[in-house]
């Protein structure tokens, strides 16, 4: 089959105009807010995120509204990954700002909350918490990291999120997700 240059250039011209008109559709992964955090593992299916009101660390947990439990629910800003912020940002569902997410100097790493504005940049290298899709990663600035863990609490189905490095398994620990979801 042979086609003449004008053919040839019509075919081409058509073709960028689609990808053109593709292109202008798409968008980069967009930031979250007023998000809940939520776990996926082995005994949490879509369970929220809530603050601990005794100690300031966060529990994977069916009811984050449990006040016997001393928990509290809590609504996130999430950044992209392809944004600039590295912060993820955690406000009560009355509005008052609780802090920025970070893992705790406690023995066993557990995840809680700082009013310290965590450093996301040093020497042009990045640090901090961002979406990947809609998972919640860490990046180290050489990979991107999900070391999210749920350890059992004294109390059922009440599990403490953790950061699990090393990779130590204590008994009743799992593996978790944690996922953002934009609240509408």
């Amino acid at each position: 089959m042979y086609l003449s240059k004008t053919a040839v250039f019509s075919l081409l011209q058509a073709g960028l105009t689609c990808a053109a008109a593709i292109s202008s559709t798409i968008e980069k992964r967009k930031a979250e807010t007023n998000a809940t955090l939520v776990a996926y593992g082995t005994n949490s299916s879509s369970w929220p995120i809530a603050y601990g009101i005794d100690d300031g660390y966060l529990y994977i947990t069916q009811t984050p509204d449990n006040s016997s439990a001393n928990l509290e629910p809590m609504l996130w800003n999430l950044p992209s990954i392809t944004g600039q912020n590295w912060k993820v940002n955690g406000t009560f569902v009355n509005g008052t700002s609780a802090g920025y997410l970070s893992i705790t100097d406690s023995e066993d790493r557990a995840m809680g909350l700082t009013s310290e504005v965590p450093v996301v940049s040093v020497n042009q290298s990045t640090y901090g918490w961002a979406l990947f899709a809609t998972q919640l990663v860490y990046n180290n600035n050489s990979e991107l990291q999900a070391q999210f863990w749920a350890k059992p609490t004294d109390t059922q189905d009440i599990y403490l999120l953790f950061w699990n490095e090393d990779q130590t398994v204590s008994e009743g620990s799992f593996p978790v997700v944690v996922k953002g979801v934009e609240d509408s």
